[in-house]
């Protein structure tokens, strides 16, 4: 089964990100395939690091947009209406994604991903 968590402590810290706010590692069972490093500001959540360990493309991707949209969960849920990032070596991905580029930065709006629903 396959599970987005935010990782403990000590694992934040061996994945040398002691600047993010969490960092989220998705799993099948016990095995790491990827995480993401975030850091909420007030109106926007920074993608700091997003890494995925799958060598084949599509699997890659899976993981990659699995992440992403953990994140803005993530986002959503600290109240922020916008994912930014400057990660550059991901360029055509978060482009495929529907990130538009500000300047050095990559920007989404958290709804493009998630839709808040009211009861």
């Amino acid at each position: 089964m396959i599970t987005i968590l935010p990782a403990a402590p000590a694992e934040k810290e061996a994945l040398f990100q002691p600047e993010a706010d969490d960092v989220l590692v998705m799993r099948d069972g016990g095995q790491a395939l990827g995480w993401v490093a975030v850091q909420a500001g007030r109106a926007d959540l920074r993608l700091l690091a997003l890494t995925v360990c799958p060598e084949e493309e599509a699997e890659r991707r899976f993981c990659a947009d699995s992440l992403l949209r953990a994140a803005a969960s993530y986002a959503a849920n600290q109240g922020a209406y916008r994912l930014c990032c400057r990660l550059s070596q991901w360029e055509a991905f978060l482009q495929s994604e529907g990130f538009q580029r500000e300047g050095e930065e990559y920007v989404l709006p958290t709804s493009s991903i998630v839709k808040i629903c009211k009861d």
